[in-house]
């Protein structure tokens, strides 16, 4: 090992004495302002007060099993987001939006969970776990092998290792400082995950009529499409929200085959959520927010796993009758 790469890990070596050190996430925002930084990660805005490291974490430690917290700072040119035992800056739906110009997250969690990401002009380029580099995710995962040579990834903590890349890319050497003072600290109603694919969606639907998966497998995409509508419809005009109008136009558009906001239809998943956080556990705006969640799913690109994902959604739903929105689906699909 050279005497450079000595130097960089023992100047990140500190982190393990810190307030942090069992498991935290520090991303590095390139370009923005704190509050445009805090957006991104989903801070709920009117919430935000400044306090210590140590007030911060005793915080986020109260209130994880609710919600989680970040704590962000100005460090030369890069916004500075902690997160204590967080997760939200590893996550690409928070990277693709905070990296304007780029962003860099190192998390490790108590169970020795890793993971490195580096993010340009809204796309995660990079990303692997720091015991395993060279099993690398992203866009362009090879990027950073000329920037990551000479650093002793398996000989080293990996926490260390992460930091120095991250100050090889950044610029900003590690250093208690980055802890010491007020920090700006906020909660965070977290964006939605991003809809993925099931390569068998239909295995998902248990409890609905054999006949009705029978006719999903066989019919065509156009009826299937006209089928997530339908269902769609029916389950947010149940809880009473088809007059939202980022609901209405969601619909819209399901219905003429139209382009989708599907980032305006995640903030509206926030913003219920965190309302449903201060609400009694079977309000109104629960089962709404169970309902639009439904709806989302219905936005994914494939018709069957969109269909898949508003039947397993409903069974959520308060008030939505599984049998009532199974025939719904099949008359749509029998209305060819």
């Amino acid at each position: 090992m050279g005497g450079h790469c000595i130097s960089e890990l023992e100047r990140a070596e500190w982190i393990r004495r810190s307030t942090i050190q069992e498991a935290a996430c520090l991303t590095f925002v390139r370009g923005d302002g704190v509050g445009e930084v805090a957006a991104d990660f989903g801070a709920v805005a009117g919430f935000g007060r400044p306090l210590d490291i140590d007030d911060f974490c005793e915080e986020a430690f109260a209130h994880q099993e609710k919600y989680p917290m970040i704590a962000l700072r100005q460090v030369g040119g890069w916004v500075l987001v902690v997160e204590d035992s967080g997760r939200q800056g590893q996550r690409p739906e928070v990277l693709r939006q905070a990296a304007r110009q780029a962003a860099v997250s190192v998390f490790w969690d108590a169970s020795a969970l890793t993971r490195f990401s580096h993010a340009v002009l809204g796309d995660v380029r990079t990303s692997f776990e720091a015991v395993l580099p060279e099993y690398r995710e992203g866009s362009r995962p090879d990027e950073l092998e000329v920037v990551r040579a000479g650093l002793p990834w398996s000989q080293a903590d990996p926490v260390a290792l992460m930091l120095a890349l991250a100050g090889r890319l950044t610029g900003l050497s590690p250093t208690p400082d980055w802890l010491v003072g007020d920090f700006q600290t906020f909660p965070v109603a977290p964006w939605p995950d991003d809809l993925v694919g099931e390569p068998n969606p239909l295995d998902e639907i248990a409890g609905y009529p054999p006949e009705l998966v029978a006719a999903l497998r066989l019919a065509a995409e156009p009826d299937r499409r006209r089928a997530v509508a339908v269902a769609a419809r029916h389950v947010v005009a149940t809880v009473g929200c088809v007059d939202h109008p980022v609901v209405r136009r969601t619909l819209s558009s399901l219905i003429r085959g139209g382009w989708i906001d599907r980032g305006a239809l995640g903030a509206v998943v926030r913003e219920w959520s965190w309302q449903s956080t201060w609400s009694r556990p079977c309000s109104k705006i629960r089962n709404q927010l169970r309902a639009v969640e439904a709806l989302r799913q219905a936005t994914h690109e494939d018709a069957l796993t969109a269909l898949a994902g508003v039947l397993v959604g409903a069974r959520q739903v308060r008030g939505v009758e599984a049998g009532e929105l199974a025939r719904i689906v099949a008359a749509e699909l029998a209305d060819r």
